[in-house]
Order: structure tokens, then sequence, then C-alpha cells
């Protein structure tokens, strides 16, 4: 944004400055939902998050920004935009050609690229590919119309670099070349031409590029273009550590965290290193990366090396904390890309250690990252929390950092103290912007260097020489040469262990930048099939795969890495980032053949759903997963329409609509019936398990496991919905050594397939069970194996409704009621009258049996009210099972008259008739019940 000539600072936000040139780019009115859907799709508030930014871009743009209560719109009105600029080509005068040319100073939107949002990105490809061709277009006629005017060869030559892989870009270049006698530079741009050709795109230039090859004669020998000689300058040091000191000590005397901020290249990942130096300990280091998706600890992993795996995340946690109990330090760079995994284990390791932790971020960046953001909030909120600003050096620490320079006081005047700008002036001994002087210096590497550089740069973290040789298909012996190159001339260091990574985040940036979008295109796709083809059980690549694929347009291994990526998150505990990379994966299988699709997307909505994020937002998903269901089975894809059934019965549950849970608990049944054996054994047991869980029509469940017995008795397997519905039947029955048999081997397969929530309904049931039989100290021990389960699952319900149990098994053992109230409060407000129904029944019956009558009729009535509220006949007799006993003769018969057989447990009927007996005398009334 330009005003009177002048630069105006755009706000640090990535997110922010990708929202004014969407607005200025498409001039028109968008609805707020549409911005909130197109850059903050996610659990968060989005809204608050455009209110945020708009703020942020109103003084820079007023009056252009017109922000109504729901339409916004940036309106030109007499501000002149670029793109509007742009001329056609054939209808141009070469001036204006000119003109137009000079509008182009890098690709579109540059360095905005938003990965994870994938509409946005999905947009700013399109804007980039159509702006690109018009640049194409307007470089090919400024060539054609100058012909042999040296002023011609630098359009051409920027056509090749936008346009590398068109043979007739290549062939009009090694022509002009020719025709102004730079011979040799002609055969070497035919050879660099052939290479990329065979190497990118294995193949040959053709007849076009040879015809252009005869024009300046046959004397032509293959070999490497030479080899510029390096010189001081390239390997002027970056190492040197000068001023700091009040930053220093600011972060010497603080306590808790310490985040250091500042603008990118002012010297933070330096401050952290000097640090680390200077720690009396060990000193560890972690980084996160904004082209990491779905990579759960992944700064952790990095920082410690043996990460532990644990089988629940609070042991995962506490075992970090032991593995950091001998460290003297923690260094964490760039912390605006953390993950949401990684974030919750620093905020914990934060809370229970004394450990000096030191992070840094780029001002302004936070904000975009609602991880960050929240964990920095709390942090704050929590008094543990010290920031150290990070501004330029003076002229004095400048001079000193560059020692030795030519061109000394030119260097420090017009860096501004900016460490990393005074470097590379110094190295450049020219002028420019920093992004420009790191593009000039990149551009001076030789071919093998050069293209290595451009595949670091797509890999976009850290990289290893085995990624990068099988990605390059370059030889192994050319490849390290070209490292050990770029290493020397400070582009890429080596890193921690084994892997290299970039002298800085901005020569990462630039040099990506530099790759064209058709060849960026190549570059990511061949990442990604590099990725795919390493041998990879626990899908840690999946999350990179993701990445490239998608930047690749290929959207059918996106989405199955997607389904892989987020398995692992869910295993690994990291709910957030297994939903956000479901629901961008939803995005790209829109693209995909419609089989494909159904069986993708219902899969990654299966992420979602066990991702445990709050029902309201699993809610939404619903009428789309219904969609789905009806367009697998029409389809002929019975599993995929069971799996979703499945799904919209889980919800249901959730939500407390058990009619609804029940009605597609056997609709999923009757898809599965059509699908392989196995899988329909699997479907059925887990119809079965669920029409049990909330006891509608206990002989269809009956039925169903009897089949499922037949299925796998002809066919063989287990699964852990088999070993649950039978647990769950038996327990129905009153069958209870049966029921703790099968519970506790379904407990086991979920724990050793880290299927986490199956794991914590058998562990539920099986304290709930122990609670019935009054076997109390199964139900403690139980109870201590459901908590640590009940752990891993944040964001949903289950940690709730685990300290309601835990509670109850504490009041039955001593009859102190302690926080029990605050407990079942806690169930209430998140709504789960199942849970409540049960609890009050159970809690009552106690009551009842130490004498306190009032305490618990009231939570009879209660639990009574709860039980009908859901369709829990079993709660609902057991309650009325209380009153009645509670109540004169008259009154107990109207309490129980409601009371009917079907589907009541057998601990229920055993209530009735035990009461009946009690009351009545009535022998035969078991059998009657």
């Amino acid at each position: 944004v330009l005003r009177a000539g002048q630069a105006v600072p755009l706000p640090a936000s990535k997110k922010s400055r990708a929202l004014l040139a969407y607005l200025a780019v498409t001039g028109r009115p968008h609805l707020r939902e549409r911005l909130c859907e197109l850059l903050w799709d996610g659990p968060d508030d989005p809204r608050a998050a455009l209110r945020w930014s708009l703020a942020k871009l109103r003084p820079i743009v007023e009056p252009h920004l017109a922000a109504g209560r729901d339409p916004v719109e940036f309106r030109a009105d007499g501000a002149t935009i670029d793109t509007n600029r742009l001329c056609t080509p054939k209808n141009a005068t070469v001036d204006l050609l000119m003109q137009c040319e000079s509008l182009f100073r890098g690709e579109f939107a540059e360095g905005l690229d938003l990965p994870a949002c994938f509409r946005f990105q999905q947009w700013c490809a399109g804007e980039r590919e159509r702006f690109r061709q018009q640049h194409v277009a307007i470089l090919t006629e400024l060539t054609e119309r100058m012909a042999t005017d040296e002023n011609a060869l630098a359009f051409a030559r920027r056509r090749v670099q936008i346009d590398p892989f068109n043979e007739q870009a290549h062939a009009a270049l090694i022509r002009l070349l020719g025709s102004l006698g730079s011979r040799q530079e002609a055969l070497q741009q035919y050879e660099h031409c052939r290479n990329v050709f065979e190497r990118e795109l294995n193949t040959r230039p053709g007849q076009a590029v040879e015809d252009a090859r005869r024009t300046i004669g046959s004397e032509w020998r293959p070999g490497a273009p030479p080899v510029p000689a390096e010189d001081r300058r390239g390997r002027l040091s970056s190492t040197s550590f000068v001023g700091r000191e009040t930053q220093l000590s600011a972060i010497e005397s603080a306590q808790g965290v310490v985040l250091i901020i500042g603008e990118p290249g002012i010297g933070k990942s330096r401050l952290l290193e000097e640090v680390r130096r200077r720690s009396s300990g060990a000193a560890l280091y972690g980084r996160a990366f904004a082209a990491e998706m779905a990579r759960p600890y992944g700064l952790w992993m990095d920082a410690l090396r043996d990460f532990p795996t644990e089988n629940d995340r609070a042991s995962l946690f506490d075992a970090v904390v032991q593995m950091l109990s001998g460290a003297g330090m923690l260094a964490i760079d760039d912390l605006q890309w953390i993950d949401e995994a990684s974030a919750a284990l620093l905020h914990y390791v934060a809370r229970k250690t004394d450990l000096r932790i030191l992070c840094a971020a780029r001002v302004g960046e936070i904000d975009d990252n609602p991880h960050a953001s929240r964990l920095v909030r709390d942090l704050a909120r929590d008094k543990r929390l010290t920031q150290v600003d990070i501004g330029p050096l003076t002229k004095e620490e400048t001079s000193a950092l560059i020692a030795g320079a030519a061109d000394h006081d030119r260097v420090v005047k017009e860096s501004g103290g900016n460490p990393l700008f005074a470097l590379e002036l110094a190295r450049a001994q020219s002028t420019g912007s920093l992004t420009q002087l790191i593009a000039s210096r990149l551009a001076q590497l030789d071919g093998r260097a050069r293209d290595l550089v451009s595949w670091a740069a797509a890999i976009g973290h850290q990289f290893d020489a085995e990624t990068l040789g099988r990605a390059t298909e370059m030889p192994s012996g050319e490849m390290l040469t070209a490292l050990e190159k770029l290493e020397r001339l400070a582009i890429i260091r080596v890193a921690e262990s084994r892997f290299y990574d970039f002298a800085h985040d901005l020569v990462r940036e630039v040099a990506y930048q530099t790759i064209s979008g058709p060849r960026r295109l190549l570059v990511h796709r061949q990442i990604a099939r590099a990725l795919q083809s390493m041998h990879d059980p626990d899908s840690v690549f999946a999350g990179d795969i993701v990445r490239h694929a998608s930047l690749a347009g290929d959207n059918a291994l996106a989405v199955q890495a997607a389904v892989a990526a987020g398995q692992r998150c869910l295993r690994m505990f990291a709910y957030a980032d297994a939903t956000d990379v479901a629901r961008l994966a939803l995005q790209l299988a829109d693209a995909l053949p419609a089989t494909e699709r159904f069986e993708r997307q219902i899969q990654l909505f299966e992420i979602i759903v066990l991702a445990r994020t709050p029902i309201h937002e699993r809610l939404k998903f619903s009428p789309r997963i219904a969609e789905l269901i009806d367009a697998a089975r029409n389809n002929g894809q019975a599993r995929s329409a069971a799996l979703g059934a499945h799904l919209l019965a889980t919800l249901h549950a959730d939500a407390g609509d058990l009619v609804g849970a029940e009605q597609q608990t056997i609709r999923s049944a009757e898809f599965a019936r059509s699908a392989d054996p196995r899988a329909a054994a699997y479907a059925m047991a887990n119809t079965a398990r669920c029409l049990l869980f909330i006891e509608r029509d206990i002989p269809r469940a009956q039925s169903l496991l009897a089949e499922v017995e037949a299925i796998i008795g002809a066919v063989g397997g287990d699964h852990i919905e088999i070993a649950l519905g039978l647990g769950y039947l038996h327990a129905h029955r009153g069958e209870y050594d049966s029921a703790v048999a099968h519970l506790g081997r379904a407990l086991e397969m979920a724990a050793r397939e880290q299927d986490h929530w199956r794991e914590w309904c058998a562990a539920a049931r099986l304290v709930t069970l122990a609670l019935e039989t009054r076997n109390l100290d199964a139900a403690k021990r139980w109870c201590e194996r459901l908590q640590p389960v009940a752990a891993k699952m944040t964001g949903g319900s289950e940690s709730v409704r685990t300290e309601l149990l835990a509670s109850i098994v504490r009041f039955a053992l001593d009859g102190k009621p302690r926080d029990l109230r605050a407990r079942l409060q806690d169930v209430r407000e998140i709504d789960s009258k199942s849970d409540l129904a049960w609890a009050l029944t159970f809690i009552a019956e106690l009551e009842l049996e130490r004498g306190e009558t009032e305490t618990a009729r009231r939570d009879a009535i209660e639990a009574l009210a709860a039980a009908d509220a859901v369709g829990r006949p079993s709660e609902a007799a057991l309650a009325r099972v209380i009153l009645a006993m509670l109540a004169t003769k008259a009154e107990a018969k109207r309490i129980l008259a409601p009371v009917a057989k079907a589907n009541l447990s057998e601990r229920a009927q055993r209530r009735v008739v035990e009461w009946k007996e009690r009351r009545y005398g009535e022998h035969g009334g078991r059998a009657n019940v």
C-alpha cells in the first residue's frame, strides 16, 4: 500500500494481509460468513478474528474499506490497483507493454501462502496462474516485437524463468542469444533446457529447441556450466554476537517462560542461540515450522529425540516432565507456528517444572495461530510469561557485526540496525531490499546448487539428504557437493542430528518464491511421491504428504494421506490437529470421483467425530453425513454407508437423542449386511452395542450378536466392537463374570490399537458394573484405569463423566459425599441425562441403605425425570422402586404401574421383584416380571 508514493506498513498478520489482497483484487462486496470460511474456517470464533483483522486494516486503507453489518468491500474510488492496470498485449504499444511488465515484481500475493486455508489457497493459486499467463503473454509480445534489440534479452530470460517448461520460450532465448553474438551462453542455455526437461519431465526438448540450437552452429559439447569463484563476501560470518545486553539481562532475571518478540531478521534466533551457549546445564532446542501439517508434538520430537510413547496423554506429559528433569533450559524458536499438541504440552511443562523456557516469535503473527495465541494468553494469565521485545541494533553494534566489510558506512545506514539485512548488504556490495538481496545472492549459484535450494525450500522445514535425494533423483555425489557449497555460502546450515536447515527462514521464503508456478507443482508432486515411497508404518510423513500433494493438485493422494495423518493424530491425543487436517481434506475431497469421494469423506468425518470436539461443533456435520450415507448407499458402498450411519448414531447419542441414535444404529446394521462378512460382523456388533447402551430393541441386539458370533465362527477374526457388544449384552442379562471377561478383552484390544474412545467405553462400563455388583475394590481398580484414559479425551464429555464415577466410587467406599454434588452439577451442565439418571439412581440406593431417606427421595425424583426424558427404562424402573419403598402401599402401586418388562436390564427386573416380595410377599412375582 502506497500513499503519496510512500509505503504504508502493513499488519504483521499474514491473514490480515491476505484478506486485504482478496478484497482489493475481487473488488466486490463479500458476506462476512464467506470471508470467515475463506480464512478462519475452524472451531474458534471466526467472526471475532475477522473483526480483529478489519480493525487492523481500516486505518491503512481508509476510506476504501466499507465494512457494514454483513457485507465487506474494498472500494477503489480513486485508488490505483496494479492488477487493474494490465493491458491486452496484442492491442498495446511497446511502451504500454513495458509499463505493464514493470508491474510484475514477483508472483501474485507473494509470501501469502496459507496451506491450512484451502479455499483461500485455491483462489490464490488460480489468480497466480491467471496473472502468470498474462505476464508470459506480455513478455512473449515484447520479445517478438523488439526482435534483436538487446533490451529484449531481459524479457526473454524472464519468460523462461516463469515458464520453464515452455519449449518456445527456451527456443526464443537461445535464438536471441545467438543473434546477439553470445554463442557460448546460447549453448549453455540449450544444455540447461535439455537437463531440465530430462531431469524433471523425463523427456527431451522438442523440435523448436533443436532448431534454435542449429541456428547458432553445431559445435556443442555437453558439460557443466562454469562455477563462479567463491569470495569472502559469500563466507561473511553470521555467527558474531553483538549487543543485546539489555535483553540478556531481562532474560536472566525473568521467571517462568520468556517470550522474545521481534520482526524477521532482527536476531531472535541468534539471541536464543547465545542464551543456550551460556546455559550451564543441557540446553534443549525445538522449532516449529509453518509448513508442518498434522505433525503433533513436532518441535518436542526434535528437542527430545527419544520422544516417549505412552498409552495416554497424561502419562505422556508426565514422561516428558521426567525427561526434562536434568535439562538446564528449553529454547523454542518460531512459536508462532506451534501446533495444538505441542502448545498443550508446553503449557503443562511450564506449570509443572521450574525449567527455564525461552521462546521466540515473529511480532504480530502469533494472532494468526489460535493455538499459539491461546498459549500466550494462558501463560500471561497465570503470571508465568515475561515478554522481551527485540529491536534494531545501534549503529555501533551494527558496525561491530560487519567489521571488515567494504562500504561499511553505507551498510550501517541502509540496514537500519537489522542484523540479517546488514549481513546481506555486506555480502552483496550493492543496495536493495532484504528480499532482493537474498534473491540476488541465490541467483548467483551454479546449476546444481540453485536446483537444490529450490527443492529444499519446497520441503518447508528441516530436511535430510535421503529425502532430498529421493525427491530430486540427483546423484548422491553431486548432491552432497552442492550441499557443502550451500553450507559454505551460509545459505544452509547443519541443524540437529543428521538434518539440514536454512540459515534463516527468510532465505527459505525467498528461495521458494523464486520457483515458478509450473515448476512448483512438479516439485511438490515429486516430494509427495518420494515421501510416500518411504517406509512409514506409523504415518509419520502423512502430514507432509498432505501438504505437498495438495499444493501439487494431487487431491487423491492428499486425501488418502490426510486420513492416515488424522488417525495418527487421534492415536497421539492431538485432537485439534486431527480435526484441522480432516476439515482441510474434506474440501480437497470434493474434487475426487464420486466413489472415492464418498468413502474418503465418511472416513474424514469419523476422525472429526472421534476427535471429541464439543458436541455442538460436531452436530453441524450431521446433515452432510446424512447426504453422504444416501450417496454411498445408492452407489453400492455398503461399508461406507454403515460407517456413516454409525457416526450419526454416535452424534445422536452424544446429544441425548436416543430415538435418533436407535434409528441410525439399526440403519447401520442393515447397510452392513451387504458388505463383506467381516466388515458386516463388525458393523452389526457395533449396532448391537449401541442398542444395548441406549436400551432400545434388546431382542434385535441379541439376534445381531448371535449372527455376529456365527459369522466370526465361520470366517474368523476379532474386533473391539464384538467384545464390547458381548460385554454389554452379558451385563444386561446379569451374567457379570462373562461381562467382565468380554469388557476386559475389549479394553486391552482398544489400548493396544490406541482406540481411545472405545477404551474409555469399556473401562467406564467395567466401573459401573463393579459398582452395581457392590464389588467396590474392583470399582476402585477399574476407575484408576479409567481416569488416565479420560485424560486423553480432551474436548468431549468423557473427563466430566469420569470424574463423576470417581466421586461415586469414593462415596460408596466411605459414605462421605465430598465433591459428589459438584460433580453431579458438572454432568447437568453438559446435559448428559443418561449418565445423570444412572448416577442418581445408584446414589439414591446407597442413601436408602444408609437411612438417608429424604436425600434418596430427592435424588430418585430427579433420576426418574432424567431417565424418562431420554428413554432409559432400567434407570426409570430403579428410580420408581426407590420411590415406591418410601411411599404408602397405595402410592407405591401408582408409582410402579408404568413399569414394563420390555428392555429392562436383569438388575432392574430383580429390584422390582425384590420390592414386591418384600412388600407383598408375592413369591411368584419374579416369574411374572
